[in-house]
């Protein structure tokens, strides 16, 4: 893999239910790649994941969303996980950080389901204007953040949405 993410700030949003696999890739692979990430949850110190049908793995919360400011960072990355995924949706303060990344046109990936997430913020129409990426694949992430989109769209069909 390039390390086209070498030194960029990586925001990883997470809240309990976020998805074990899901979030274990993300932080295996994205440290590859020499990426700085921060883990922002809407729980202080850990947030607890879910797999299949249980609770799983705890992960640690780097930084709680009430103090985050998207502008610190250069890309946004929501892992998978339909009961974290309501959480954050519910969650002002995501909305308040997924604005900045849409106000911006910085690049965010939604892995999975975590991209219901636009809509349950009201983002999806604005996010339009947005490098907005729907995979599961860290080298995708990678890629859509250095701006080959055209790579991504052959590779990825439909399971992506981005603007020009």
């Amino acid at each position: 893999m390039n390390n086209q993410l070498n030194g960029k700030k990586i925001l990883v949003l997470v809240s309990n239910g976020v998805d074990e696999a899901a979030m274990s890739t993300v932080q295996r692979e994205l440290l590859k790649t020499g990426a700085i990430l921060k883990t922002v949850g809407t729980e202080p110190g850990l947030v607890n994941s879910w797999n299949n049908n249980v609770w799983g793995l705890y992960f640690p919360v780097d930084q709680q969303i009430s103090q985050t400011l998207g502008s610190d960072f250069d890309c946004l990355v929501v892992p998978s996980g339909a009961r974290g995924i309501l959480k954050l949706a519910s969650n002002p303060h995501a909305a308040r950080v997924i604005s900045g990344f849409v106000a911006t046109g910085k690049p965010m990936a939604f892995m999975g389901d975590a991209v219901t997430l636009l809509e349950k913020t009201g983002f999806a129409e604005h996010a339009k204007n947005s490098a907005v990426l729907n995979s599961d694949s860290v080298a995708q992430i990678a890629a859509h953040f250095a701006g080959v989109k055209e790579d991504m769209i052959a590779g990825l069909g439909e399971k992506m949405m981005v603007a020009a």
